[in-house]
């Protein structure tokens, strides 16, 4: 048995791993050329390969005029009986076949063809890399000069043309076959142009070299595979990249090792599901009917850091089966001739999210193939790794002292002359992905004096030492500076931060900052201060905005507030955006301006709904937004119009527009309740969810963290004895965002 061990290391999010490989028997296994990167992006989109086998196993004759042993071509099982024990999922393989080249496009100009349909993602695609690869074995003599047949090969779409394309003389390579004259070769040739201006459809290549009939150490084959990546700004972002070389795996009777290694590919999340990371293989020659035997239990394999890979129809010892399929199902109805059995040729893609030791602290992969007595080359490799949103959440608090230090004052709801207000502002990543240039921003209430030198982070802030900073821009991770006549703050936290740019908050992340204001001299306890913290940044692409606010407020209970609004959600119902929100008293409400942004910064008017004046009654109100946007992420706000055409605002709300909802509803009950709560969550997928209980001034009173499974859960909240009579608010947070439900204390 001979082992290859493939060591690969990896850059952020999306990982392919595509390997085409080409049957070839050397006099001992080798490295035909190293491997090296020939894509590398971070974009929305991801990559697909598609291919076929242009060989097959004929009764009689060849070509489009023979007989195609379709029997043998699609004799397949996993029954683990009679010719189907030890990983072996045909009887047949190319060994001593009739081995003839097949013809499918009724032209009578080609001597070989076959087909393959490419199916993109709905909506725009872009095709950013496409490689063509074709090849097979061939007799001493047939490559013509410099290897001018085996470069060349014809291309068509749909009904079009043939094109001829020619590789360039290095774009090929070549492997002398052991214990005589032939070769096996694999040529590429880039047509990620021809692609683009073509898109989805049947994709067919013709007249590839290779040699036919019958042979033993491994038997003829001929194959073509085409990688093809897309960018699609609908899809989630992703991290690509693409590498390819020509490895030999082949048992000479003896074992051994090589090792290779790709860099370039961090993890960009922790993966729940096994889908959010797949392997996609391309490999020439693997045999159905070669597999484990008593001398090699192992059988033919390949595994991704120290776990084999396998499927429903890649077995554990027989992973190269001559299958094209997708995640352990036979891809059918897509090319022409369409078998079970490609006899030279694997196309096939593994989820790899869960069990492959793929975190985010790993920096290399290892990859090992091994063979019985079978043999292959690895030539094409590419992992595929979703990105997971970050879910950063914000909270901010004020104390209110005479010294701005401890004891603070109790009550904490009433304002006096020349007090000090401590403003801490803590959070979390509550997500799964990084948040990127993580910037907080505090506008000053009016009336209130920044006090000087009160800047300050605390630990465990990432990126930013703790303690006090200065008011000075440019110098450290705080200023304080005035624009349009309004004073305000400014943290830039996160790894990698700078004193002009905001840092990385990982998942599990934490910050916490405070500054401090002056009361005025002629302030009274009746007076009241709201004021609202905002953090902004982005997701992992760097494009796509977050942004979530927190709100403190001082005074008496009541004061203050023109509108007191109970809850504001955003669901997306179709292709709208329904809004709703409940009010429990208004004062000279004139109605609601409905506001709506892409990047939580930047608001505009989408409508109008009537206030209802002066009332102390409940009130429920709703918009529907017609929805014409490419953005992933879109975030409501309210400006509350008096009759005076005074305005406040409510809090932001986000929707997310892409991606499947985990959580698909919720329900609380009893309320009104006593001590206890009951929450019945229905889940797609198992996901660790918060649950924050939230007094009406904002203020945190309970934090639950708690694992929700597919399907209905019951979740019972118990403790609550503390919490005084009274509305309170709870917020579910999710990776798909934050709800709010009403909720009252007896």
């Amino acid at each position: 048995m001979k082992t290859f061990t493939l060591r690969m290391s990896f850059f952020p999010p999306l990982v392919i791993i595509s390997i085409a490989v080409l049957i070839g028997t050397a006099l001992k296994a080798q490295v035909i050329r190293p491997y090296t990167n020939i894509y590398s992006d971070n974009i929305r989109g991801g990559h697909t390969i598609i291919g076929n086998t242009i060989s097959a196993i004929y009764s009689s004759g060849s070509g489009s005029t023979g007989t195609i042993n379709t029997a043998q071509m699609n004799d397949f099982s996993t029954s683990g009986t009679g010719n189907y024990t030890n990983g072996r999922t045909s009887a047949y393989g190319n060994d001593n076949s009739n081995i003839q080249l097949v013809d499918v496009d009724g032209i009578g100009s080609t001597t070989n063809s076959s087909s393959a349909t490419l199916s993109l993602p709905a909506g725009s695609n872009t095709i950013k890399f496409a490689r063509l690869y074709w090849g097979g074995r061939i007799k001493s003599g047939t490559g013509g000069a410099n290897n001018v047949n085996l470069r060349t090969a014809k291309i068509r779409f749909n009904a079009e043309s043939y094109q001829t394309i020619t590789a360039a003389s290095g774009a090929i390579d070549k492997s002398l076959i052991s214990g005589g004259s032939d070769s096996s070769y694999q040529a590429y040739f880039d047509v990620t142009s021809y692609v683009n201006g073509r898109g989805n459809g049947t994709y067919t290549l013709a007249d590839i070299t290779a040699a036919t009939g019958s042979i033993s150490g491994g038997g003829y084959f001929a194959g073509w595979a085409l990688v093809v990546v897309y960018e699609n700004l609908t899809l989630p972002f992703s991290s690509i990249r693409v590498y390819d070389g020509f490895l030999q795996v082949y048992d000479d009777g003896a074992i051994t090792s090589q090792t290779i290694t790709l860099n370039g590919l961090n993890p960009p999340a922790t993966f729940s599901l096994s889908s959010d990371a797949f392997m996609s293989t391309v490999s020439w020659e693997g045999d159905a009917n070669l597999a484990a035997s008593a001398g090699n239990p192992n059988g033919d394999f390949v595994k991704v850091n120290g776990t084999s890979a396998s499927n429903a129809v890649n077995p554990v010892s027989n992973f190269w089966n001559g299958t094209i399929s997708k995640n352990g199902a036979h891809l059918s109805g897509n090319k022409n001739p369409d078998f079970k059995n490609q006899m030279g040729i694997d196309i096939d893609e593994v989820e790899v999210g869960t069990g492959f030791g793929i975190t985010p602290s790993t920096t290399s992969i290892d990859v090992v193939f091994g063979t019985e007595a079978d043999q292959y080359f690895p030539s094409i490799f590419a992992f595929t790794m979703k990105t997971k949103p970050p879910l950063v959440q914000l909270d901010k608090i004020v104390k209110d002292t005479a010294s701005g230090n401890a004891p603070w004052q109790i009550p904490n709801n009433l304002l006096n002359p020349n007090e000090i207000l401590t403003y801490t502002i803590t959070g979390k990543n509550l997500g799964s992905g990084n948040a990127l240039n993580c910037v907080i921003t505090d506008t000053l209430p009016g009336g209130l004096t920044f006090r000087t030198g009160s800047l300050k982070v605390n630990a465990p802030t990432p990126g930013v030492s703790a303690g006090f900073k200065t008011d000075a821009s440019g110098d450290d991770a705080a200023f304080k500076s005035t624009f349009g006549g309004k004073n305000y703050i400014k943290f830039f936290i996160g790894t990698g931060s700078t004193s002009v740019l905001g840092g990385i908050l990982a998942p599990n992340d934490s910050f916490s900052v405070q500054f401090q204001c002056i009361v005025p001299s002629n302030a009274s306890t009746l007076n009241f201060v709201s004021n609202t913290a905002r953090i902004t940044g982005t997701e992992q692409d760097g494009v796509t905005p977050f942004v979530d606010d927190g709100t403190a407020i001082i005074g008496p209970m009541g004061i203050g507030l023109p509108v007191k609004m109970t809850e504001f959600t955003v669901q997306l119902q179709n292709d709208n955006a329904m809004l709703r929100w409940t009010t429990v008293s208004e004062t000279k409400n004139d109605h609601f301006d409905i506001e709506r942004s892409v990047d939580g910064i930047n608001f505009s008017k989408m409508g109008t709904v009537n206030g209802s004046g002066t009332t102390t009654d409940i009130k429920n109100y709703q918009y529907s937004d017609p929805l014409y946007t490419s953005a992933k992420v879109i975030y409501y706000r309210l400006k509350v119009v008096d009759i005076d055409n005074k305005g406040s605002y409510s809090k932001i709300v986000a929707l997310r527009l892409s991606g499947l909802l985990t959580l698909k509803n919720f329900t609380v009950y009893p309320n009104p309740f006593n001590n206890e709560l009951k929450l019945q969550i229905t889940s797609v997928s198992e996901t660790s969810i918060k649950i924050r209980i939230n007094n009406n001034s904002g203020q945190l009173e309970s934090n639950y963290t708690i694992t929700v499974q597919p399907g209905e859960n019951i979740v019972v909240l118990t403790n609550l004895e503390t919490l005084k009579p009274g509305m309170h608010f709870m917020e579910i947070i999710s990776e798909d965002g934050k709800f709010t439900q009403k909720i009252i204390k007896r």
